[in-house]
């Protein structure tokens, strides 16, 4: 296979999203222009890491707004919150690499974590004109190179560099209210399809049920609601990238109806889940 297959949709003159994937680390690509698309607050189960080229993003992460203008490197934690707004009328434009988890332990960080290891980043936007003119030419030749070790090559070096300059301490939250979170969260991801009674979850870590949404959202960045559609959102990927029809990923995701889940996918993803289906290699 000399290229991989990439979906392109145009909203407007100006506006792009070419979003495709590699079967090196099952990594996911986006480059694209947005002035008119606003994605909700959300998070994501993979890495989000990328470099704005031109125009300005507005980003809230970690209960403050950013601005991100050219040359700023984006580094966003699986699991974190955050959201993404045009900066300025002529928005922004990036390119966008998304990383599985496990690749990068056994790639980027060569076993020496557990399996289940997360990288924080110090911070989601990080002004680095050098290294981000680095990261789109990288980013470039990825996109435009054939399977084989040249590109694996290239795509180890270039998410090897963004970690080792990219690190983070993790932030320590209280213990009783980081156990209560935990199991909340647990909870949210083992029954995702499930409709759960916020009593439910209040009875499970002993809290009112008002508390624990502000204890949920002051840590999290949503409401628990919101977060398990983020977890939703994420199984439709998963399903999707198998190979699975939308109404399949819809039904077993527990949404509504196949609109009800185009709704949820898009303001996370940034583009329809039948694009998003239709982009595999």
């Amino acid at each position: 296979m000399d290229e991989p297959r990439r979906h392109k949709a145009i909203s407007q003159e100006k506006d792009f999203v070419q979003f495709w994937r590699i079967p090196e680390g099952d990594c996911e690509l986006l480059s694209a222009r947005y002035s008119t698309q606003t994605f909700g607050r959300h998070s994501h189960d993979r890495y989000a890491v990328g470099v704005i080229s031109s125009g300005v993003e507005k980003l809230f992460y970690r209960g403050c707004y950013y601005l991100g203008s050219a040359g700023s490197v984006v580094t966003i934690t699986p699991g974190e919150i955050h959201d993404g707004l045009p900066g300025h009328d002529q928005g922004w434009m990036y390119r966008m690499l998304y990383l599985d988890t496990a690749w990068v332990n056994r790639a980027i960080f060569q076993g020496r974590f557990g399996d289940d290891h997360i990288h924080l980043f110090r911070s989601a936007l990080n002004l680095d004109p050098s290294f981000a003119l680095s990261f789109l030419q990288q980013h470039q030749i990825v996109e435009n190179s054939p399977p084989g070790l040249e590109r694996e090559s290239i795509l180890l070096e270039l998410v090897s560099q963004l970690f080792e300059r990219s690190g983070a301490p993790i932030v320590a939250i209280a213990s009783a209210e980081r156990s209560a979170i935990k199991l909340i969260k647990k909870n949210l991801e083992d029954k995702f399809a499930q409709n759960i009674p916020l009593e439910e979850l209040a009875q499970l870590v002993g809290m009112d049920p008002l508390y624990l949404i502000r204890v949920f959202k002051k840590a999290v960045g949503v409401s628990p609601h919101s977060y398990q559609i983020q977890k939703r959102v994420a199984q439709v990927q998963n399903l999707l990238r198998s190979g699975a029809s939308l109404a399949e990923a819809s039904f077993s995701c527990g949404f509504f109806d196949q609109s009800h889940m185009n709704r949820a996918f898009k303001k996370v993803v940034g583009i329809t889940p039948g694009s998003f289906r239709n982009s595999r290699v």
